[in-house]
Formats: C-alpha cells, sequence, structure tokens
C-alpha cells in the first residue's frame, strides 16, 4: 500500500511541474536526480514516469531517457475530442444510477461553479472538473472512469473561455436530462457542452490567442 501511495505522489508532484511550467518542454527528467530529490526508489519514480507518459506529458527517447513533451493546441484537442465521446457515453450510463441525491449534488455544483465564474475565482475550473468527474463516477464504469484520466489531466491546462450563463445552462440542461433517465438526451447535452468547449479553444487557435497553462 505504501509504494502505492508514495508512486502516487511522486506522480502529482511531477504532473505539477509540468503543468505549471516549472519544467520545461524538452528537459530531461532524471530518474536518479528525481528519487534523490523526493526521497523514494527510482522505481517509483520509474513507475510513475510510465503513468505520465500514457498521459501524455512525458515522451521517451531510446538510449537519450524521458523528456518533457511539448503542450500545444493539437494534443489539447485531441484530448476534448475523446472527452467528448467518453463523457457522453459517462452521462447515458449515469442515467440509471444517479440518486437524487447525487441530482441535487450535481445541482449545487453547478451552481457553485457559476457563481464563482462570475466574480472570476480560481476555484472555478477545478470545481468544474470535479462536477464532471462527479458524473463519470455515477456511469460505475471503472474502466471509463480510468480512460477519463488522461483527459482530465490535459485539462487542468485549460482555462473557462466561454461565457458563464453558457455553461451553466449546459451543465443544467445535461443534469436535468440524467434526472429524468433520457439516456439519449443526457449523452447528446455532455457531448454538444464538450464540442463547445474545443471549439472556443481551436477559435481562440486561430487568432493566435491559446496557449495551454496550468490552471489549478
Amino acid at each position: 500500500m505504501k509504494a502505492r501511495v508514495a508512486r502516487h505522489e511522486v506522480r502529482e508532484e511531477i504532473q505539477r511541474r509540468i503543468l505549471s511550467g516549472e519544467s520545461k518542454p524538452g528537459e530531461r527528467l532524471s530518474q536518479q536526480s528525481l528519487a534523490r530529490e523526493l526521497g523514494v526508489a527510482q522505481g517509483t519514480v520509474r513507475e510513475s514516469l510510465l503513468e505520465l507518459h500514457w498521459l501524455g506529458l512525458v515522451k521517451s527517447v531510446d538510449h537519450m531517457g524521458v523528456f518533457v513533451d511539448k503542450l500545444d493546441v493539437v494534443t489539447v484537442c485531441e484530448a476534448y475530442q475523446v472527452r467528448e465521446v467518453l463523457e457522453g457515453m459517462a452521462a447515458r450510463l449515469a442515467c440509471k444510477n444517479a440518486a437524487r441525491a447525487d441530482i441535487d449534488e450535481l445541482r449545487r455544483r453547478a451552481d457553485t461553479i457559476f457563481h464563482l465564474a462570475q466574480d472570476k475565482d480560481n476555484e472555478t475550473a477545478s470545481l468544474d472538473r470535479s462536477f464532471h468527474l462527479h458524473i463519470t463516477e455515477l456511469s460505475r464504469n471503472s474502466t471509463l472512469l480510468r480512460l477519463s484520466q488522461a483527459y482530465r489531466v490535459l485539462g487542468m491546462t485549460v482555462r473557462a473561455y466561454r461565457d458563464p450563463e453558457v455553461i451553466y445552462a449546459e451543465h443544467l440542461r445535461i443534469i436535468e436530462a440524467i434526472a429524468h433517465d433520457f439516456a439519449d438526451e443526457a449523452e447528446r447535452q455532455a457531448r454538444s457542452h464538450v464540442v463547445g468547449a474545443r471549439e472556443s479553444i481551436e477559435a481562440l487557435a486561430k487568432k493566435g490567442d491559446f496557449e495551454p497553462e496550468w490552471v489549478k
């Protein structure tokens, strides 16, 4: 158990450094140096880097080592394309599993996100991620939950660029569809919500106004 906790903590720390820009694209990540700095075995660092490779944050170069990969708009938008499909599926599956308390909790989170977004509060991004994660958890599909990890990590590099009222209305439509067990509508609304976010990123990128940056 301790080894798993240590690996999780190591992965989270290296991930934080990459997403915050502390570790720059192209920087070599030395397993030996990281192990010494973080006070863990090199094997723990190696396993953590393998997980980050799967998430698309680092790349391995034969005979040279592991390097921080570059985050760009193409990578982020590809993650959103995957997110569209998986969150649509999650919303569909959640229809059969969501209890009244779950629906109330989703509404509470949507309300909080909306109010904080109007005040430009920095907690908005993390709360928005928790809102969508809760729907994925309600799918009761462990494989789906694991697969969602990669795009949720890359989502930590994207701010909400759309009107908070639009986002709020979309959140409420997803919740209402789940509450009434309208599986087709829940999937459609969830996918439409993600498409809107991706298209806003693409529009900004065309104007040269988008750059991935870490958002807590």
